[in-house]
């Protein structure tokens, strides 16, 4: 298979990409497109950019002899040529066109491509580029590989453009900082926070390794004034960060209700999004003192208060699916999803 991306390009060197217009430089033109096959080089590559090979191919003519006239015609500016791998790549100057004895040579060479039907025969040629390409992907092409793909983030960039407010995004709890892997490419900023060395270390090499250098290490407790004053210092105006995360961490909170007001009171007011992950409530409790868990997950019924009490609105609670839950060990309990809003009436909860 075949890429097509931009290469080097060689424009007419004439002063405004214009033909030239006397005498001589006139009856030199006349000449290049003497020959018949000049006239249909030019007819092809009008109509589609073409590679040296294909060219040879479809005039049936040797690819030494369409590479000399090639370069007779690159050289008058009629052709611009563009280099991809060992591939060159030939279309027709826009400038060129204009000029009306090479617009006649493009004509006569498009009627008798049509008479032949050589003209037809362009959508063979280029049907056979992917010929390759539909081989390996009929064979299953590479061996499937379960989980996230190793270039989430390209996709997620790509998805990034899509959102209406994406200038900071603030992860609390984000311990080794998987989740920055998906916060970084969607957000032109990140703040992260945890108040363990150890898991913040482990948050900074996974930084360094995946080039994740929009996002902000901060050690000190989520809902503490100074991690607030600063998320307000770097939302600037907004007054708040546009997004909110935390990642099963409320079962951790010594009082979840606080918790929450702590991480609304940290998103913009008026329309800033807070998204919690947790458990709903279980019986594990061997897992809880396994994990330091202070709190066996939560019935939705009571994570929809705290929410609406630390002045969340348009809240919604979903369930995800097992296969989102990773491998760890409490992928066995129900995952749930609270996101919201926050209203204009939320209060930073008391130190």
């Amino acid at each position: 298979m075949h890429a097509y991306t931009p290469g080097v390009q060689h424009e007419p060197t004439s002063p405004g990409g214009r033909l030239p217009s006397d005498a001589a430089s006139r009856w030199e033109l006349y000449r290049l497109l003497a020959d018949p096959v000049r006239p249909r080089l030019l007819a092809l590559t009008a109509a589609e950019e073409l590679g040296v090979g294909e060219l040879s191919e479809l005039l049936r003519e040797g690819q030494p002899k369409i590479s000399r006239h090639a370069a007779a015609l690159r050289d008058a500016g009629l052709l611009l040529a563009r280099k991809q791998g060992t591939w060159t790549l030939l279309r027709l100057a826009p400038a060129a066109a204009a000029d009306p004895v090479v617009a006649d040579a493009v004509r006569a060479g498009t009627a008798a491509c049509d008479a032949d039907g050589t003209l037809a025969r362009i959508a063979e040629v280029l049907a056979s580029r992917d010929a390759t390409t539909r081989e390996f992907f009929a064979r299953s092409g590479r061996p499937l590989r379960v989980g996230p793909p190793l270039e989430l983030g390209a996709y997620l960039a790509a998805i990034a453009p899509l959102l209406p407010h994406r200038a900071l995004a603030v992860d609390v709890g984000t311990g080794d900082g998987s989740l920055l892997e998906v916060l970084s490419p969607l957000f032109d900023r990140v703040i992260a926070v945890d108040r363990s060395d150890a898991q913040l270390a482990l948050a900074e090499e996974r930084i360094r390794r995946r080039d994740l250098n929009n996002v902000e290490l901060v050690r000190g407790e989520y809902d503490g004034q100074a991690f607030r004053e600063l998320v307000l210092e770097r939302a600037g105006r907004s007054g708040g960060a546009d997004v909110v995360f935390a990642a099963r961490l409320l079962h951790h909170a010594p009082q979840p209700a606080r918790g929450i007001a702590a991480i609304a009171s940290l998103a913009r007011p008026s329309g800033g999004a807070v998204c919690v992950l947790d458990y709903e409530a279980h019986e594990d409790a061997a897992l809880c003192e396994q994990e330091a868990d202070l709190w066996q997950g939560f019935d939705p019924r009571h994570l929809l208060r705290f929410a609406e009490e630390a002045g969340l609105v348009d809240i919604t609670i979903r369930r995800l699916p097992r296969a989102w839950q990773g491998e760890g060990p409490d992928r066995h309990l129900v995952w749930q999803l609270l996101v919201g809003r926050r209203g204009e009436a939320t209060i930073a909860p008391t130190v």
